[in-house]
């Protein structure tokens, strides 16, 4: 079984609980599911995997540790990972974040590196994204994604895990440390401005993989061109579960976020009304 083949199973298995365009979800309170990293909606996507593939072998990653999920297919012994990414909608259906995510301090990846039997190994990774309704009840949109669609320079990827440094002896006593941790901002693809993702649950891989997409059950919904500064292009395909009458053919999809521009940043004063005047008795009141 290929990374594709075990990923598909994967959508495959998400649009068959997909219920009048929702993808219903069940997560834990936080108190209940151990220290404050860890994320109760990656917790659900794991084991709804195990739940639905018990072909697969499910490993959670654990806290601060990518990728989130390892997937390894008990026959062929093929490994994927899949990084979880939930994006909370307000009461209107919108997502909090905007144009981009925070991705912590790993630069998203389509490979990562784990280990095997104590050795380390390269595998393919996949990012799956969710945008949460108001009430936490389901999904309005979701997408499992190639992670080299939002980045496939792997060295890039291996230099972000090294640039988180400590430096110690900090303060007038020496007593103090500095923790040097770099925080990156990548596409956020459950922005409800890009209508190719919004209230759809797709599947999107490269189309160098399209003949392992035969018989799948699954619907070309768009192309998506993607552009490197380099000028080099790749070409990715969307599937849904719902045939598209139109096949949309989309260039700069994530347009918005280059014409970002940095801004100076100010430190955030914490503000008090002004200081009442003080009470003066009037001397000249009878009494």
């Amino acid at each position: 079984m290929s990374h594709i083949s075990i990923a598909k199973k994967i959508f495959l298995t998400l649009t068959e609980i997909v219920e009048n365009g929702q993808l219903p979800v069940t997560i834990r309170p936080l108190s209940t599911t151990g220290t404050v990293q860890d994320d109760p909606f990656d917790q659900w996507f794991g084991e709804l995997l195990e739940k639905h593939i018990p072909e697969f072998e499910v490993t959670h990653s654990g806290p601060l540790t990518t990728p989130d999920i390892i997937v390894r297919d008990r026959e062929s012994r093929e490994v994927i990972g899949i990084e979880v990414k939930k994006i909370d909608s307000d009461e209107s259906g919108k997502d909090s974040r905007g144009l981009t995510l925070d991705y912590n301090s790993c630069i998203p990846c389509g490979q990562m590196q784990i280990k095997i039997g104590g050795k380390e190994s390269r595998i393919k990774t996949f990012y799956f994204f969710g945008l949460l309704s108001f009430g936490k009840t389901h999904l309005i949109s979701s997408s499992l994604i190639d992670g080299d669609f939002l980045n496939y320079d792997f060295d890039l990827h291996l230099q972000g895990k090294y640039l988180n440094t400590s430096q110690y002896g900090h303060g007038p006593y020496g007593e103090g440390s500095v923790r040097g941790r770099a925080m990156y901002n990548y596409p956020n693809p459950m922005n409800v401005n890009i209508p190719t993702f919004h209230k759809k649950h797709s599947f999107i891989i490269k189309d160098e993989y399209i003949y392992q997409m035969d018989e799948s059950s699954l619907y070309e919904s768009s192309k998506i061109e993607r552009k490197d500064i380099k000028g080099e292009v790749i070409n990715y395909t969307q599937y849904t579960q719902e045939p598209t009458q139109n096949i949309e053919c989309i260039t700069e999809i994530f347009s918005a976020c280059k014409k970002r521009k940095p801004r100076k940043r100010k430190a955030y004063l914490t503000e008090i009304a002004e200081a009442p005047a003080l009470y003066t008795p009037n001397r000249n009141t009878e009494i």
